[in-house]
C-alpha cells in the first residue's frame, strides 16, 4: 500500500459517518413528523369526538327546540280561546250591566223614568237653572179613582191602563221635559226653562188628553182621569221643597172634585223644609 492509502481509508469513513449522521439526522426529522403526526390524528380525533358531541347535542336542542316550539303552539291555541271566552264574558257583563242601568233606569210598565232615577235628573236640571236662571217647573199627577180599574178588571187591565197613560203622558210634553212613575199611579214631570203658567198650560193639556181617551180591554171601554198639581221651582229652593208644594196642589186638585189642575202656593221666604210624600 502506498504512502497515499490511509488519507484514502480516512476519507471514506468520513464519508460513511457523514452519511450515517444525515441517516441519523432524518430518522430524527422522521420521527419529529410522526410524532406530529400522531399529534395532528390525536387532534383530528378530538376534534371528530368533539364534533360529533357537539352534533349530539345540536340534536337535542333541536328535538327540544321543536317540542318548545309545539308547546308553545298549543299554549298560544289555548290562550286565543281562552281570550275568545273572555271577550264573550267581557260583552255579556256589559250587556248586563247596561240591563241593569235600564231597569234601574226606566219603569218596566210604562216606559217612564223610575222614582230615582226621575229625582236624578230633576237635580241635574235644577242645577242647570241655578247657573241660566231660565225657570223651572214641577208636575206632580195623580189618576183619579184608579182603584176602581183594579177592583172591577182586575191589575192586568189596570196595568194596560197605566202603559195607555205612560204613552199619553210622554205625548204631552216637550222633547227635553223628563216624565216618570213616582209610584203606583202617581206620576211626576220636571219641566225645564219653564214658568208656572207655560207649566199649567202643559199640565191642562195632558188632563184633557187623559180624560178624552179610552183603553180597550177584553171589549171593556176604560177611562180615568188625572189630578195635577204644578209648582215652579223658586231660586235657591230646593227641588224636594219644590216637590212637596206640587204634592200640596195635587191633593188641592183631589179636594175639589179632582180631574183637575191646582197651580201650588209660591214658595214663602224662610219656609222649613218638608220631605215628600210616600208615593
Amino acid at each position: 500500500m502506498s504512502a497515499d492509502e490511509p488519507e484514502e481509508e480516512f476519507s471514506l469513513y468520513a464519508h460513511e459517518q457523514a452519511v450515517i449522521r444525515q441517516a441519523e439526522a432524518m430518522l430524527e426529522r422522521l420521527d419529529e413528523v410522526a410524532d406530529g403526526v400522531r399529534q395532528l390524528a390525536r387532534a383530528y380525533q378530538d376534534g371528530y369526538h368533539e364534533s360529533r358531541r357537539l352534533v349530539r347535542i345540536s340534536d337535542r336542542m333541536q328535538l327540544d327546540l321543536h317540542d318548545a316550539n309545539r308547546t308553545l303552539s298549543l299554549q298560544a291555541r289555548e290562550l286565543n280561546t281562552l281570550n275568545a271566552t273572555l271577550v264573550k264574558e267581557i260583552e255579556r257583563r256589559e250587556q248586563l250591566e247596561q240591563e241593569l242601568r235600564r231597569i234601574a233606569s226606566v219603569d218596566e210598565l210604562t216606559g217612564l223614568h223610575t222614582r230615582r232615577h226621575l229625582l236624578e235628573l230633576g237635580e241635574h236640571e235644577l242645577k242647570r237653572m241655578a247657573r241660566h236662571r231660565r225657570g223651572l217647573s214641577v208636575l206632580l199627577l195623580d189618576l183619579d179613582h184608579f182603584k176602581r180599574v183594579n177592583d172591577a178588571h182586575g191589575h192586568v187591565a189596570g196595568d194596560r191602563v197605566l202603559e195607555h197613560f205612560g204613552t199619553l203622558f210622554r205625548s204631552a210634553l216637550r222633547e227635553d221635559d223628563v216624565p216618570g212613575r213616582f209610584g203606583g199611579e202617581e206620576f211626576m214631570a220636571v219641566l225645564p226653562e219653564i214658568r208656572l203658567e207655560a207649566a199649567a198650560e202643559v199640565a191642562e193639556r195632558l188632563r184633557v188628553r187623559v180624560a178624552e181617551a179610552e183603553t180597550q180591554w177584553k171589549g171593556a171601554r176604560l177611562r180615568v182621569t188625572v189630578s195635577i198639581g204644578v209648582a215652579e221651582v223658586a231660586i235657591d229652593e230646593s227641588l224636594e221643597r219644590a216637590i212637596a208644594r206640587a204634592d200640596r196642589a195635587l191633593y188641592a186638585a183631589k179636594r175639589n172634585g179632582r180631574n183637575r189642575v191646582e197651580l201650588a202656593e209660591a214658595e214663602l221666604p224662610g219656609a222649613t223644609e218638608q220631605g215628600v210624600p210616600d208615593a
